[in-house]
């Protein structure tokens, strides 16, 4: 019953922390592709400053909820060092990994669009 938990629980920090990383991720992307624009004089100041107030509190909303997840489950708790966890997280975190990949290349040229960027 412990292993199954334990991997239970790998299984959700695998997805969670992928999902994290994914989004905090393509904030930065975002946040360079608003640059990119602003200094070519495709959206004004303020759109940018709008933009940015959305993206920025993503990025450090994801990036700190991923630091929190892995300071609890890797130190706190001493969690995901049995091959079963190893397996569990892999299990989750590369199925959403590579579904992001595949969107990736879609989501950054609607990054550069003037318009939206989203």
């Amino acid at each position: 019953m412990n292993d199954t938990l334990l991997f239970g629980a790998a299984l959700f920090v695998g997805m969670a922390t992928a999902d994290m990383f994914v989004r905090a991720w393509t904030g930065v992307l975002r946040s360079v592709a608003l640059a990119v624009l602003f200094f070519r004089g495709r959206i004004s100041g303020e759109v940018l400053f709008i933009r940015l107030n959305t993206t920025i509190p993503l990025i450090l909303l994801c990036g700190m909820t991923l630091i929190a997840v892995f300071f609890l489950y890797f130190r706190s708790y001493g969690l995901g060092r049995s091959e079963l966890e190893q397996l569990g997280y892999f299990l989750a975190a590369v199925p959403r990994t590579v579904c992001y990949l595949m969107g990736l290349n879609r989501r950054i040229e609607a990054m550069f669009d003037p318009r939206d960027g989203m």
